[in-house]
């Protein structure tokens, strides 16, 4: 991510959650987003744009929640103040590294599977591309029949056609995670090449 600066970081934020935030609100229906995030700049940049595109495509009328985990023991905190929403939107990344936001992802899950959290999860690319959801459930069973019962998804990037893909996804009975493409949103230019400078 070093290849961008920090004004760059937030640009591609932009660019990013306006996309998702517009998706989850008009193609996916989600009446209420809860997102959970760490406490780094550029996560909240994405945060404030998803949730921004979000009400902006309900009109308005939709509602956000969001809370922060810093440390895996903040995850409990974080799932009770996402009760009563629709669709949580896990989005850890940013400027910590891959085993911190591992073991944020992990935590948040965990205490997501205890409380029984009645609600949908989406996960952001930077989570769901280098596998954490995976890992999770095969470490902690009780996530992975937690996950069972809930409607997952999460989204990729195809830089050479220049679109993001959003998946459906879901964990079977034994286990196995099975992701579907829905549709694609197509990319800008300058988002495009943002994306990839910044792998």
């Amino acid at each position: 991510m070093a290849k961008l600066s920090l004004a760059e970081q937030y640009t591609l934020r932009s660019l990013t959650g306006r996309i998702v935030g517009e998706v989850l609100a008009d193609a996916y229906g989600v009446p209420s987003l809860g997102m959970v995030t760490n406490k780094t700049f550029i996560c909240s940049s994405l945060v404030g744009a998803v949730q921004a595109a979000f009400l902006a495509d309900r009109g308005g009328l939709g509602r956000v929640v969001t809370t922060l985990t810093e440390k895996p023991e903040e995850a409990s905190a974080a799932v009770q103040g996402l009760e009563g929403v629709n669709t949580v939107m896990v989005a850890y990344g940013g400027e910590a590294d891959a085993e911190t936001n591992y073991a944020l992802t992990k935590a948040f899950l965990k205490a997501a599977a205890e409380a029984d959290l009645d609600a949908d999860l989406f996960f952001h690319v930077r989570i769901w591309v280098p596998g954490f959801v995976q890992r999770a459930l095969k470490e902690e069973p009780q996530i992975a029949e937690y996950l069972q019962e809930r409607a997952l998804g999460t989204f990729t990037f195809d830089l050479d056609r220049g679109v993001f893909v959003f998946h459906a996804v879901e964990v079977t009975e034994e286990g196995e995670v099975v992701s579907e493409p829905v549709l694609e949103a197509p990319l800008s230019v300058e988002h495009t090449e943002l994306l990839r400078r910044s792998l």
